[in-house]
């Protein structure tokens, strides 16, 4: 049997059972995002019902359609968690509609909230900072908010920037009497992720942490999504190594991430990981057997 763990360059490879086991854990909990109403029939089953699915947000979205989504995963037994791109809301009044509706509608209790793809903002929110302390999620009924986490960096911000963007967050979710998760952007290298979570960890950044996942996907569309996430390290490795990389990516999906992660997710720097999450860029029927597949074979 091949194992998901594998050491970094040099290490001792470390014994397998406790990051196996720890693997397992994180997989039977995994949760992804959707895109289209099409999704919920595809997921009866595959996930374990009550689990969290989020919906998500792209520019140009219409709101209510995200609404109808969030429904039809209900309607099959699944928690919907809503995308909120700050800067895709138009108005207060907009963000509020779109929030009460999803409550109201979807029985919507956690959103993630992310600044969004667009530059500038389209209305008064910039950042998801503005969102959380903006009074209307609580107003509305949620009681819990997810932010994202960017091991590999984002934009114009420093390391040291994002991780004190992170607290301030975590403080202000809780002085609004919300409580607070963190998602992190998909990485091909594990490496990042690892010393992300020991920083978190020594920075005191105690709140349940989901590390994300690309889904088996095709390199051409990895790289797409890598390049639009602004994924700098990891493009640069799966560029060097496009033949080798690319056809393990495509095949069989991310176990390079899982296998690298593995001792870190079982230490106390990972103690803190609740779930691995799922961006399914190559369909939701490759992630799924994929997990299916990776989950069989740690618990063998």
């Amino acid at each position: 049997m091949t194992t998901l763990v594998i050491a970094r360059p040099g290490e001792q490879l470390m014994a397998t059972a406790p990051a196996n086991a720890r693997l397992a854990q994180l997989l039977r909990a995994a949760t992804l995002e959707v895109y289209s109403k099409n999704s919920a029939p595809q997921l009866v089953g595959a996930l374990a019902a009550g689990g969290d699915v989020y919906v998500s947000y792209l520019p140009g979205d219409d709101m209510h359609k995200r609404i109808e989504i969030a429904k039809s995963l209900r309607q099959v037994g699944y928690n919907p968690v809503l995308h909120v791109p700050a800067r895709q809301m138009l108005s207060r009044d907009y963000l509020e509609e779109y929030i009460g509706s999803a409550v109201a509608e979807a029985s919507v209790k956690r959103i993630l909230v992310i600044a969004g793809d667009s530059t500038r903002p389209r209305g008064p929110f910039a950042t998801s900072l503005d969102v959380i302390t903006s009074g209307v999620l609580q107003k509305q009924g949620i009681g819990h908010v997810d932010v994202a986490g960017h091991p590999e960096g984002n934009v114009g911000l420093s390391a040291e920037e994002l991780i004190d963007g992170l607290i301030a967050k975590r403080d202000a979710a809780k002085a609004a009497g919300l409580a607070l998760g963190v998602v992190t952007q998909f990485c091909f290298d594990p490496h990042p992720i690892d010393d992300w979570l020991t920083k978190i960890h020594a920075k005191g950044l105690a709140c349940p942490i989901r590390i994300g996942l690309a889904g088996p996907a095709n390199p051409a569309t990895l790289m797409k999504f890598a390049f639009r996430c602004g994924i700098g390290n990891s493009v640069s490795a799966l560029q060097k190594h496009v033949g080798t990389i690319g056809r393990l990516l495509k095949d069989t999906g991310p176990e390079g991430v899982t296998r690298g992660l593995g001792g870190a997710l079982a230490g106390e720097a990972g103690a803190r990981v609740t779930n691995f999450h799922f961006f399914p860029f190559g369909g939701l029927s490759k992630t799924i057997g994929w997990i299916s597949n990776a989950l069989a074979e740690v618990e063998a």
